[in-house]
């Protein structure tokens, strides 16, 4: 089969979005193709070649980043269209929509099987399978060298990088700071070496985030999603203009007022790869007490933290346990990384399968990677390009702009930009803004 990705190429600067794009390309038994799309992007490619069509998450429908040259070319394609879907948590209405719209006829969603009917009613997807996978799997590039030093004698006792996230995720979002405020504390206080941070100034990607893994004795961790569901997109424009006329209101007090009665407790629990990699890297898992997809298991694969913090001081005793956390950190990767359970190897597996059970009819015959960089009739591809491998996008951090005409380079940068940043708004948040923007024009 002919299978075409579509998929965000500025969004493949972090490790996890790349590994699952690029893992079609390394292991699918498929033909498998790439084509970089978003909402200002005309899409131009003769889907007749093709026996199925995915869209990756790095496309975010639930917030419309698919261009409407796009949506009529899926409309009118008669084959298979899948979607991988994340944060789901996130105009979940929406996401409905384009299911609907687009004719998607399978769904690969992180929300867990127990839960799938109540985020995609069944009457309301009569066509539509739904399939439950992880946000991330395995990347061979994680398999554990022979020569990483056994966490008992790395001198970096901690280590951690979270994500500040709005409270309007709910109890799960707030964990992935609440967790690393804790840690630093207690390991400050006591003079412990540790390196945890939760900004976006701290982050760290690709080559380094490895690095830096290698270099901790164990890392922190809690479970990922949000149980707090949008589902028109409401919540958020209710929180904003409750804080625009309330100033010095806290999360706490916005939590209570508009997030609580939302969180549907247990629902999107899920591991993240973050857990992969740590145990890929030897690294002993510190976790916040949870069920992690049933993937890793308390005592056996991490070490578990309450989550009021009240048994820290028995965390870090059994951390200076040497043998005690070589020996989890080995058990961890057996049953894990070398398992091959978790591997985006078994994932494509799992994926071609389906594929195949989904697709309506197949047009077996081979396209080669060289005949899709022309398009029907002898024209050339415009604006959109097939490539065999997905491009990898550099970190913000990395892009650089021209030393020679620095001021006129960086005008037009922000203006491309602003021009980039605008396309990819929602429709309704774009409605509110142009107003407040056409003022601020005028008076510039």
């Amino acid at each position: 089969m002919n299978v075409l990705y579509l998929y965000d190429s500025t969004q493949t600067y972090t490790n996890t979005v790349y590994e699952h794009i690029s893992s079609f390309a390394r292991y699918s038994s498929h033909q498998s193709f790439f084509a970089h799309q978003d909402k200002l992007t005309d899409f131009n490619i003769d889907l007749s070649s093709f026996d199925a069509v995915g869209i990756h998450f790095s496309i975010r429908l639930p917030f419309d980043q698919i261009a409407p040259s796009t949506c009529k070319a899926l409309q009118k394609f008669n084959g298979l269209k899948f979607l991988f879907i994340q944060d789901e948590y996130d105009h979940t209405h929406r996401a409905w929509h384009w299911i609907k719209t687009l004719g998607i006829g399978l769904v690969f969603t992180v929300v867990p099987e127990h839960g799938i009917a109540s985020i995609y009613p069944p009457e309301e997807f009569p066509n539509t399978r739904f399939v439950s996978n992880l946000t991330g799997y395995v990347p061979d590039a994680l398999v554990a060298s022979e020569h990483l030093e056994p966490p008992s004698r790395r001198s970096l006792v901690v280590g951690y990088r979270g994500r500040p996230l709005p409270i309007r995720y709910g109890k799960l979002g707030q964990e992935k700071i609440e967790i690393g405020r804790q840690f630093k504390s207690f390991c400050d206080d006591r003079k412990i070496r540790c390196d945890i941070a939760w900004t976006e100034e701290e982050r760290i990607y690709g080559s380094r985030w490895y690095d830096f893994m290698v270099s901790c004795r164990a890392m922190l961790g809690s479970e990922s999603g949000s149980n707090v569901f949008d589902w028109d997109g409401s919540l958020v424009g209710r929180i904003a203009r409750y804080c625009a006329t309330n100033k010095a209101v806290g999360s706490a007090a916005i939590y209570e007022r508009f997030v609580r009665s939302e969180e549907i407790d247990g629902v999107m629990n899920q591991v993240s790869p973050r857990i992969f990699e740590a145990i890929a890297a030897k690294t002993v898992l510190v976790l916040y007490e949870g069920a992690y997809s049933g993937v890793v298991k308390a005592g056996e694969h991490f070490i578990p933290v309450k989550k009021d913090g009240s048994n820290l001081p028995h965390v870090i005793c059994m951390l200076e346990d040497g043998p005690y956390v070589d020996a989890m950190a080995e058990r961890a990767y057996r049953d894990v990384i070398a398992s091959g359970q978790y591997s985006y190897r078994t994932f494509v597996e799992m994926v071609d399968v389906e594929i195949i059970r989904g697709s309506d009819r197949l047009r077996h015959h081979t396209l080669s990677p060289q005949e899709t960089s022309v398009a029907p009739n002898g024209a050339s591809w415009s604006c959109t390009s097939i490539t065999a491998i997905p491009m990898r996008a550099e970190p913000p951090a990395a892009q650089k702009l021209p030393a020679t005409g620095l001021k006129s380079r960086t005008k037009d940068w922000a203006k491309k930009t602003a021009y980039d940043l605008w396309g990819r708004l929602p429709e309704p948040h774009r409605a509110v803004l142009k107003p407040r923007l056409k003022k601020l024009l005028k008076r510039g």
